[in-house]
């Protein structure tokens, strides 16, 4: 963790609130020791540090936890005090409704609504004045921190079989593979996550003295995921992205490592709200578009190192996990 990095898109996004409120931006910039002219290059990177620096000193200067970015400021300390009334809850979907009910008390611009009509359940988030939010930054960050804080308050990271946004593919896409570990979907009805139904049953194992703790670090826990993560989709991954001997394994392998079926294996896998098949095709989308952006490849060679039979199979997979072509991918990105 000591070498995370984090886009200038979200930097430079984050600037957005203060500059309408008329904030010294150069003074920000400077108290977080921050070059203005680095996060003006869209591919340069900033340090962790920095940006946990740039978060807090926006959330004091402006007393807003949602930055700027709706009708009326959310003061800081609203988030502390959801989590000391949810931290209570019995179960994660007690944490869910709780946390719904005190967030449309705080603030009538953002609605949060779970779903569990469909066979998954669908937690969304509207912002009712999107023109104050118009590089969809704050949706996204409060997407995050919901799934990041609900998991955190059951001990689990919650695995997301697959994410929804309303807005169309972003320029800075390869993050997140960061930030929404899963298939992503733009130009949708909803800005939403997508979870197991399983995960609304378990019970929440933090104390009200953790969450204090967790709030004196925040947004470090909310950015950085520095519990140990032992859900089994993620132990798959791990393996898959340390296999060396040419495209991925199959099923079959991949249970006689962990020393199970692989019936059980895709069972367990299921009950988390994924599966094997997921898995790999997260995993070389993530790889793919390292490739298309960090290296200079031909679509032809990223085909072939993926395990592709020819390139026109890899297109057709790339633009179904990202809606874009490999082509039209790259030259966004150029």
């Amino acid at each position: 963790m000591k070498n995370l990095t984090f886009s200038s898109h979200y930097a430079r996004a984050m600037l957005h609130g203060p500059e309408v409120k008329g904030m010294d931006i150069a003074a920000l910039l400077a108290d977080c020791d921050i070059d203005s002219k680095v996060i003006a290059q869209p591919k340069a990177r900033i340090r962790k540090g920095q940006f946990i620096r740039l978060f807090r000193a926006i959330w004091r200067e402006l007393d807003d936890e949602f930055m700027g970015r709706t009708s009326q400021p959310c003061k800081v300390g609203h988030f502390h005090l959801m989590g000391s009334l949810v931290v209570h809850s019995s179960n994660l979907q007690e944490v869910i409704e709780q946390s719904i009910r005190c967030y449309s008390l705080f603030s009538e611009d953002i609605e949060i609504r779970l779903n569990l009509d469909g066979d998954e359940a669908e937690l969304s988030l509207t912002h009712q004045h999107p023109e104050l939010d118009p590089d969809n930054f704050l949706v996204e960050w409060l997407l995050m921190v919901w799934h990041r804080l609900i998991g955190w308050l059951i001990g689990r990271k919650i695995v997301l079989s697959h994410a929804s946004f309303t807005h169309p593919l972003p320029l800075h896409f390869d993050e997140y593979r960061f930030i929404y570990p899963c298939k992503c979907l733009f130009e949708q009805p909803r800005t939403s996550i997508f979870f197991s139904k399983n995960y609304l049953s378990m019970p929440v194992t933090r104390t009200s003295k953790e969450l204090d703790e967790f709030i004196i670090c925040s947004p470090r826990d909310l950015l950085i995921w520095t519990d140990e993560d032992d859900s089994l989709s993620t132990r798959v991954r791990g393996m898959l992205e340390t296999f060396d001997e040419g495209g991925l394994p199959n099923l079959d392998w991949v249970s006689e490592q962990l020393h199970t079926t692989s019936y059980t294996l895709s069972r367990k896998l299921k009950a988390e709200g994924t599966s094997y098949q997921a898995i790999k095709d997260n995993l070389r989308r993530d790889q793919a578009i390292m490739m298309l952006t960090r290296q200079n490849l031909s679509i032809g060679d990223i085909s072939s190192q993926l395990g592709f039979a020819e390139p026109g199979a890899f297109s057709r997979a790339f633009k179904h996990w990202t809606g874009v072509s490999p082509l039209a991918y790259r030259k966004q990105e150029a």
